[in-house]
């Protein structure tokens, strides 16, 4: 790694500030996924997590710790965050991110190789939609587990649940995402894991 050279400099803003840079775009697409595609509420949580990282940084001992440490926090806010949501039993919508979805896909035009960026467009958009579909607890154990690489009990460490449950959800919820892919996109992962 390159950041945290001298120890001494672990706890400054700018030791800080390299962890984050190195790690921030990790986080938002873990945050996208977390708050289901919904972009304003990932830069929400984002915000939110990365504030609270900040504020209690100097207490990183671990330099080499710092990538687990603030995907750790990101997973705790989003939990603090749904926590929240079912006591004010408030769901949040917005018409608005389906318009700029739909102007999105009106104002696409295919590059040199158009069967395969539609092919590259379409699977990602199956992807993401069967990702969102998923309960918020498998959601979050599937993206760090099988998106952002973290081993079992690191995801167990970071949404605060025992080892097995982390296991028994990442079992469902792959077996949830090969079930709505191949209801929704047949032969997409065709041959191999969802």
């Amino acid at each position: 790694m390159r950041f945290f050279r001298d120890k001494s400099a672990a706890g400054t803003p700018r030791a800080f500030e390299e962890l984050l840079s190195e790690h921030l775009d990790a986080l938002y697409r873990t945050a996208l996924r977390l708050c289901a595609g919904r972009e304003a509420d990932a830069e929400d949580l984002l915000q939110d997590a990365m504030l609270r990282a900040f504020q209690s940084h100097a207490s990183l001992r671990e330099p080499a710790a710092g990538r687990a440490w603030l995907f750790t926090i990101l997973a705790r806010t989003n939990l603090n965050r749904i926590r929240s949501q079912r006591r004010r039993a408030e769901l949040a919508a917005s018409d608005l991110e389906d318009n700029e979805f739909e102007d999105a896909l009106a104002s696409w035009r295919p590059g040199d190789q158009p069967d395969a960026l539609a092919d590259a467009a379409l699977l990602r958009a199956h992807m993401a939609s069967a990702l969102d579909a998923l309960d918020d607890s498998l959601r979050s154990v599937v993206w760090l587990s099988d998106v952002e690489g973290f081993r079992q009990r690191e995801v167990a460490d970071m949404l605060g649940i025992p080892e097995g449950t982390v296991a028994s959800r990442l079992f469902r919820a792959r077996r949830s995402l090969r079930t709505i892919l191949q209801r929704t996109a047949p032969g997409v992962g065709a041959g191999r894991h969802a």
